[in-house]
């Protein structure tokens, strides 16, 4: 009895944290999942039963979660990109005063068409035939237990990510 009460807290802590990492970890597994399952549905350029392709990848991202992963926490986004190689770089600059960043005033090639350089060139959407995409899913997991939600720093909230690049498909119409 004396060795259980030394040690039956530690026991159910211990038992908590290993289902929390657990949870932590299909959680992830989930949003890959997730991922992967909307840029598949997303590469052949049509939607399906009424939806636009946007709406249809946001869906299928949904369904992967299941009851697991809550909708309202699933942030999915979209980057259209000339090449593979230039996901996640800045937009092409011309370094006129030599310092190895852009600033303001310093010529550059507008990729993604919104009027100011980015440091990341990708445009907003899914894009047209032969279009290289990146589906990119947050998502802001929380701990069953109360009291690892208060370990943890930002209200209990982690944030998972995933990721997935794809060429679409030569589809008609773009």
């Amino acid at each position: 009895m004396v060795d259980f009460a030394i040690l039956g807290p530690a026991l159910v802590l211990v038992l908590i944290g290993i289902l929390e990492v657990a949870m932590l970890m299909l959680s992830q597994i989930l949003l890959q999942t997730a991922v992967g399952d909307a840029a598949r549905s997303g590469i052949v350029g049509t939607g399906r039963d009424g939806l636009s392709r946007t709406e249809l990848i946001r869906r299928v991202a949904e369904r992967v979660g299941g009851t697991l992963l809550e909708p309202e926490r699933l942030h999915l986004d979209t980057l259209v990109y000339p090449s593979f190689d230039s996901i996640g770089r800045p937009e092409p600059f011309t370094d006129v005063n030599g310092n190895g960043r852009h600033d303001a005033g310093e010529p550059f090639t507008d990729v993604n068409g919104n009027g100011s350089w980015d440091t990341d060139m990708g445009a907003s959407g899914p894009g047209g035939p032969d279009a290289v995409v990146l589906y990119r899913v947050r998502y802001d997991w929380r701990p069953m237990t109360p009291f690892l939600r208060g370990l943890l720093p930002g209200g209990g909230a982690l944030e998972l990510r995933a990721s997935y690049a794809v060429r679409n498909e030569p589809f008609p119409g773009g």
